[in-house]
Formats: C-alpha cells, structure tokens, sequence
C-alpha cells in the first residue's frame, strides 16, 4: 500500500512540473530538468523493486524537498538535494 503511495506521489509531482513550464528562467528551467531526471530514475529503482520501502520514502521526501527549493529560487540547495538523490539511488 505504501509503495503505491509513494508511487502516486512521484507521479503527481512528474505531471504537475508541466503546468509551471512556462515562465520560467533558464536556471529554473535546469532545475526543472534535474528534478524531472531525478524523478524518472527514483520511479524506474521503484519499479524494479531496487529501493525498500523506507528507502523509497525518504528519496521521495527529499524530492519534495528538491521541487520545493526550485520553486523558491534556490537553485543551488535544490541540485545538492539532487546529487544526494542521485547518491542514494546508486547513479
């Protein structure tokens, strides 16, 4: 139930980015694009079943994270959070 959930969430966040597409700046453009890559390889480890549960929570906590800092500008906080991500999911 939980891993459903996790994957509804990640989903929403992958088709909700769309709707902000279009008066963005080209840095929040480039995070936009890093947090999409993110988020495509989170749900591919998901599927795969290459993450636990817990593992999976919280990679898609710090994604939340990641989107949240995009949004508010900080560009650079959001691509640390990425790269950490990135880390944990073995890319």
């Amino acid at each position: 139930m939980l891993r459903r959930a996790v994957l509804g969430v990640a989903l929403i966040c992958l088709v909700g980015g769309g709707a902000y597409a279009q008066d963005m700046s080209e840095e929040d453009n480039e995070c936009t694009r890093q947090l999409t890559a993110a988020e495509e390889k989170v749900h591919d480890k998901i599927e795969a079943n290459a993450l636990s549960e817990a593992d999976a929570e919280k990679v898609n906590l710090m994604l939340d994270e990641a989107d949240a800092l995009c949004t508010e500008g900080k560009f650079s906080e959001a691509s640390a959070t990425l790269a950490n991500i990135n880390k944990m999911i073995g890319n």
